[in-house]
C-alpha cells in the first residue's frame, strides 16, 4: 500500500553539476541541443514558447469508410521546420466495433506494419547477415509465447482487435500475417531488458507445459542465444510527474522517454495513433508501425501512461502485456484511483516500473481533496506491485551499503508535489529481487539524481514548469550515447528513440523521435518536439 507523509523534507545531498539545454522554437515545436551551464532554470526564460506553438497542417494520405459508415484516415503532419527526412505520420481510428477498429488499422496501415517488423527483428537478432532459419525460430518462440501465455488475459476486445487488424491488412492486399506481426512486437516489448532474463521466462514457462522435454527448449534457447548475438535491447527509460506549486497553474506536466534498440529503421513510421472506442475512453498513443499499443500516451480525459525497465528476477509471460495494459488503463480510468484499482485487479509480467499522471487529480488537489495522486509509480514484478506517490517514507529511508569503502549512502530523495523513475526501485520487496546495480554510481541512480537537481534548479530560481520545462527535464535524461547527458551529438550508441512530454490538462504533447541512421544516427531527445494538440483528434 502507498505509505505517505504530509511533510517537506529537505536533503542535504552533494549539488549536481546541472545544465541548460538551449532550444530553438518552431512552428511546430522545439529543436533541442544541450550545453553545461550552471543551472537547469537558467534556459527558463529563452526555452518559453511566447504562444501555441502549431504544427504546419496535416495531409490526408489515405482513408477506410467501415460498413456502418465511420471514417478512419492516415495522415501525414506537415513540419517545415521539423528535421526529420520522413514526416510524422497520425492515424485516426473509428469503429463501430473493436473489430472494424483493428480493421481499419490493417487496412490503412497493413504493409507499415510488416516493415517494420522485419526491420526491427532483423536488427535486434544480428543484421541482414543473420541466417533466415533464425527469424524462422525467433518467429516461432515469439508465436509461442504469444499463444500461450500473454494472450491468455487479453480482455476479449483488444482479441478482437487483432482480429480486424489480420482482415483489414488481407483486404487491402498488404499483408497475411500483420496480427502474428503486432502480436510478436508486443511479446518483445514485454521481455526483459537482459537476455538471462529473458532465458529464465522462456525455461520457466516451458517447463510448465512440458515438464518432460526440458532438452528440447534448452536446444532452442541455446541456439537463440549463439546466434542472435544478443536479445531483448536493454532498456534504459524515465519518466516523471510533476504538479501543483511546481506548475504553471498547480497542473499536472509529466515526460517518458523511450530508450530502446536504436537505428532499427522503423523510425520511418513514426507514429501517433487516436483510438475511438465505441465503449471507452478515446485516447492516444506514441510510437511507431506495428506497436499496437501504448509505449507511452495520452487519455481524452487527461490521464498519461508510462514505462522504464525494472530488471526483477520475478519474471513471467502469464499476464497481461504491458503495451496494451497501459491502453486499458487510459480508456477505462479517469483519475488515478481508478487506474490504481483496474491495475490491482490485472496481473503483472516481468519487472518494469510504470506510472500514471491524472490531470483530474492535479484539479481535485487544488480544490482540497488531499487524497488525490496526480501521478502515481507503481513499481512491478512478477505477482507484487509497490504503488508511491510523492514524498514516499520507503523512498526517503532507501539506502546502499558500499562494500568497498563500508559507508552506507543515502540514494532516495523523494520531493513534495513530484515523482520520478529510472530503472531502479525503493520498495523494499522490489529492491531485493532487483538484478542491476543500486549503487549511486550506477547510470539509473545518477539519471534519478539528474531528475531529482532539475526539479531543485527550477525551484530555485522560481520558475514554474510549464510544457517547455517540462520537455527540457526529459530532454535532460534521454540515452545519448555518451558518458555525459548534457551534450547532443550524432552518434550511433545512443538507445533514445522516443521522447513526450504532456500537459495533460489541456490535452497537449510534445513529441520527438529518434532520426537519421548510421554515424548521424541522432537520439529523439536531440530532434524536434512536435507540439500536437490533441483536442483536434479528441
Amino acid at each position: 500500500k502507498t505509505q505517505e507523509q504530509n511533510v517537506w523534507h529537505h536533503t542535504n545531498q552533494p549539488t549536481m553539476s546541472s545544465l541548460r539545454i538551449v532550444c530553438g522554437m518552431v512552428m511546430v515545436g522545439m529543436t533541442c541541443g544541450l550545453e553545461a551551464r550552471t543551472s537547469v532554470a537558467a534556459a527558463a526564460a529563452p526555452f518559453q514558447p511566447d504562444g501555441p506553438i502549431a504544427i504546419d497542417g496535416v495531409t490526408l494520405l489515405r482513408s477506410y469508410v467501415s460498413p456502418g459508415s465511420v471514417n478512419s484516415s492516415l495522415y501525414s503532419v506537415q513540419a517545415s521546420a521539423a528535421t526529420y527526412t520522413r514526416p510524422v505520420l497520425l492515424i485516426d481510428l473509428h469503429g463501430e466495433s473493436r473489430y472494424q477498429l483493428g480493421f481499419a488499422y490493417g487496412f490503412l496501415f497493413g504493409k507499415e506494419i510488416q516493415d517494420a517488423y522485419t526491420l526491427f527483428l532483423t536488427k535486434l537478432i544480428g543484421g541482414s547477415n543473420v541466417d533466415k532459419a533464425i527469424e524462422v525460430v525467433v518467429g516461432l518462440a515469439l508465436d509461442w509465447q504469444w499463444d500461450s501465455f500473454l494472450s491468455v488475459e487479453l480482455p476479449q476486445v483488444y482479441a478482437d482487435e487483432i482480429r480486424g487488424i489480420v482482415a483489414g491488412a488481407a483486404a487491402d492486399g498488404k499483408s497475411t500475417a500483420a496480427g502474428k506481426e503486432v502480436n510478436r512486437i508486443t511479446v518483445l516489448a514485454n521481455a526483459p531488458g537482459d537476455l538471462k532474463d529473458f532465458v529464465l521466462v522462456l525455461i520457466a514457462e516451458w517447463k510448465e507445459r512440458h515438464p518432460h522435454e526440458p532438452k528440447v527448449v534448452a536446444r532452442l534457447l541455446d541456439l537463440l542465444s549463439r546466434e542472435t548475438g544478443g536479445g531483448p535491447p536493454h532498456g534504459h527509460c524515465s519518466m516523471f510527474g510533476a504538479w501543483g506549486s511546481r506548475t504553471e497553474g498547480g497542473n499536472l506536466f509529466s515526460g517518458r522517454n523511450l530508450d530502446w534498440e536504436s537505428d532499427t529503421g522503423i523510425n520511418k513510421y513514426k507514429l501517433v495513433t487516436v483510438f475511438h472506442p465505441p465503449d471507452a475512453i478515446a485516447h492516444a498513443t506514441i510510437g511507431f508501425a506495428g506497436v499496437y499499443g501504448a509505449l507511452t500516451g495520452m487519455s481524452a480525459k487527461g490521464l498519461t501512461v508510462h514505462e522504464a525497465n525494472l530488471e526483477e528476477n520475478e519474471i513471467t509471460f502469464a499476464g497481461f502485456p504491458w503495451l496494451l495494459r497501459l491502453r486499458y488503463v487510459m480508456e477505462m480510468a479517469s483519475n488515478a484511483s481508478e487506474a490504481k484499482a483496474l491495475w490491482e485487479h490485472t496481473n503483472n509480467t516481468v519487472g518494469f516500473n510504470h506510472m500514471v499522471g491524472s490531470a483530474a487529480d492535479a484539479e481535485a488537489l487544488r480544490n482540497g481533496d488531499a487524497s488525490a495522486h496526480p501521478a502515481l509509480v507503481m513499481e512491478t514484478m512478477a505477482g507484487y506491485t509497490a504503488f508511491f506517490g510523492s514524498m514516499d517514507a520507503r523512498e526517503q529511508a532507501a539506502t546502499y551499503f558500499d562494500n568497498t569503502t563500508k559507508k552506507t549512502e543515502q540514494i532516495g530523495f523523494p520531493l513534495p508535489e513530484a515523482v520520478w523513475r529510472t530503472n531502479h526501485g525503493y520498495d523494499p520487496v522490489i529492491r531485493s529481487h532487483f538484478e542491476w546495480s543500486q549503487a549511486p554510481s550506477s547510470w539509473s541512480m545518477e539519471r534519478y539524481e539528474i531528475l531529482h537537481q532539475s526539479f531543485l534548479d527550477l525551484e530555485a530560481a522560481g520558475t514554474k514548469i510549464g510544457l517547455a520545462q517540462a520537455v527540457n527535464i526529459t530532454a535532460v535524461v534521454g540515452d545519448k550515447g555518451h558518458a555525459t547527458p548534457y551534450a547532443c551529438q550524432d552518434t550511433p550508441t545512443g538507445s533514445n528513440v522516443l521522447s513526450v512530454a504532456y500537459d495533460p490538462a489541456n490535452l497537449v504533447m510534445a513529441a520527438a523521435w529518434e532520426r537519421n541512421t548510421g554515424t548521424t544516427w541522432r537520439p529523439a531527445c536531440c530532434s524536434t518536439y512536435l507540439q500536437l494538440d490533441m483536442k483536434r483528434w479528441f
